[in-house]
């Protein structure tokens, strides 16, 4: 009796010992289930608030990109409004500036190529002998001087310069061609005015190479001494050549080296 109660305690024991193994483990499962349950929600929310947050950046991004794109506008809109900015005004004075450059570039070249010598003479002035050859009658405004063709005196208010028949005449210095002129006494004449009220007048030519109101430049040859008028068949070819400032006769030889 007493041995059947020691094995039913024994096995009794044994079955409360399986039992209570049995019951830590389910207890373990479940807490470990539990435990993946929260760790799985916890992961799964940080991938969707990493998610979460990529999206709110890029609306963000967004947000910016457009709030910026609707100031710029804004601000175009505006400077339109108040005249300060006119996009085809803009493109259209462009277009205009960038003409009147090419238009002033081009004129300023074209003046640059064509643009003649300074017509500036001065009491300093010094000019070049038009011809050469030796002065047959010499300039006189104060005192009569004889002319053989005429055979008489007079005053002179120019100077006669032997030259022969064909030889080039030059320009004494710059100046520009005011008239070409017939005159029965010194044949073909041209004057130039020579700035400042002077002038200077070449008489006695032929073939002229200049017309009115060419600019002629220094020891350009202007045409070539021409046969004598009737005034001076005695004397023979010459040059007639006389100056004057302010339309009163002045003396060529000062202003010849």
């Amino acid at each position: 009796m007493r041995k059947n109660r020691t094995v039913k305690f024994i096995f009794n024991g044994a079955l409360l010992a399986v039992m209570a193994v049995l019951g830590v483990t389910a207890y373990q499962v479940a807490n470990k289930s539990e435990h993946i349950q929260e760790v799985l929600p916890l992961e799964s929310t940080k991938e969707n608030d990493i998610a979460d947050a990529g999206d709110s950046l890029s609306q963000g991004t967004d947000t910016l990109t457009e709030t910026g794109t609707n100031l710029v506008e804004a601000d175009m809109n505006e400077a339109s409004d108040t005249g300060l900015l006119d996009s085809e005004s803009l493109i259209s004075d462009a277009a205009l500036n960038s003409s009147d450059i090419g238009e002033s570039t081009s004129v300023n070249a074209q003046v640059s190529l064509h643009k003649g010598p300074e017509v500036n003479f001065s009491e300093d002035t010094l000019m070049e002998w038009p011809v050469n050859g030796h002065v047959l009658i010499d300039y006189s405004m104060d005192q009569s001087v004889y002319f053989p063709t005429l055979d008489q005196y007079k005053l002179s208010p120019a100077i006669s310069v032997q030259a022969v028949e064909g030889a080039p005449v030059v320009s004494a210095v710059n100046g520009t061609v005011y008239s070409i002129e017939n005159d029965a006494e010194t044949g073909t004449t041209v004057t130039m005015e020579l700035g400042n009220g002077y002038q200077a007048i070449y008489g006695q030519l032929t073939d002229l190479d200049v017309a009115k109101g060419d600019t002629i430049t220094k020891g350009s040859i202007i045409g070539y001494v021409a046969a004598p008028t009737k005034y001076y068949s005695e004397e023979g070819s010459n040059l007639y050549f006389a100056m004057k400032k302010d339309g009163e006769p002045i003396d060529p030889i000062t202003y010849l080296p």
